[in-house]
């Protein structure tokens, strides 16, 4: 009796034993729970541009400062650049830029071929698609020095347009040739691709006070311009080659002492984005 019952405790245990390692054989290990690290991508504090250009006219605010007309040799050359510091709080950066004007159309009083430095500083505020940048800027030329106060109010999504408004505020005349007053430019543009190519269309119509360009109020000029730009891959950094063209239709009225009143424009250039 003592010997059966010790047969079927070990045929028991034997039983146990299989069963536990048939149960677990086929069984993993839970895994442990492994946690997902979410890296935010941060924008750089200081972001900005420079940019390298050659425009067949020098064009302000519908005025032909050098008098190209109809024709493309009147050509400047207009470094640029600008630097952007995006603050610590959302929507809000403080923007620094210069551009120059480049020529042996006149002799200048900066010295070799400069005749213009312009400098601006500013502002500007981003909620969602909409901004609202103000900038004051001091164009250095012809030993004086003319002072502006830009307001542009922009919305750019590009799901349609991208409607803008710039309010042009002449502070100070300086050598202008004119009075204190202000341009009024709504302009819409839009960005579409073509292969590696941004293609940009734009549209621009622009009204002035009285006395802004030395005549009269009212309707300045039209702009169309059909632009597009290419990133260059063989070189460091972000270049990208833009250029195109820029039809004006002038008023005589409000833009006096242009040579002609209809004109085509064209531009070409390079520029990094840092």
């Amino acid at each position: 009796m003592r010997k059966k019952l010790s047969h079927c405790v070990a045929m028991a245990t034997i039983a146990v034993g299989v069963l536990a390692h048939s149960g677990f054989a086929g069984t993993e290990a839970p895994a442990k729970e492994s946690k997902q690290v979410i890296v935010e991508e941060t924008k750089p504090a200081f972001s900005g541009w420079l940019s390298f250009d050659l425009n067949s006219h020098f064009i302000s605010y519908g005025t032909d400062v050098w008098k190209g007309g109809t024709n493309w040799n009147k050509g400047v050359f207009n470094p640029s650049g600008e630097l952007d510091w995006a603050t610590p709080v959302p929507g809000l950066t403080f923007i620094v830029g210069t551009w120059w004007d480049v020529t042996n159309n006149t002799v200048s009083p900066l010295g070799g071929w400069i005749q213009e430095i312009d400098v601006w500083t500013g502002a500007s505020y981003a909620y969602k698609d909409a901004s609202v940048t103000v900038l004051y800027q001091a164009w250095n030329y012809l030993s004086d020095t003319e002072q502006i106060l830009d307001v542009i109010l922009k919305y750019s999504n590009n799901t349609f347009l991208n409607p803008a408004v710039t309010i042009h505020n002449r502070l100070d005349p300086g050598a202008s040739g004119g009075n204190v007053g202000t341009y009024f430019v709504p302009n819409l543009s839009y960005n579409f691709k073509v292969g590696p190519v941004t293609i940009t269309p734009s549209a621009a119509i622009a009204f002035c006070t009285d006395g802004y360009n030395a005549g009269g109020g009212g309707y300045a000029y039209t702009a169309l311009g059909l632009n597009g730009s290419v990133p260059i891959p063989y070189l460091p950094g972000s270049w990208e080659l833009h250029g195109g063209v820029t039809y004006y239709n002038t008023n005589d009225y409000s833009v006096p002492g242009n040579p002609a009143e209809n004109f085509l424009t064209g531009n070409i250039g390079v520029k990094l984005s840092f």
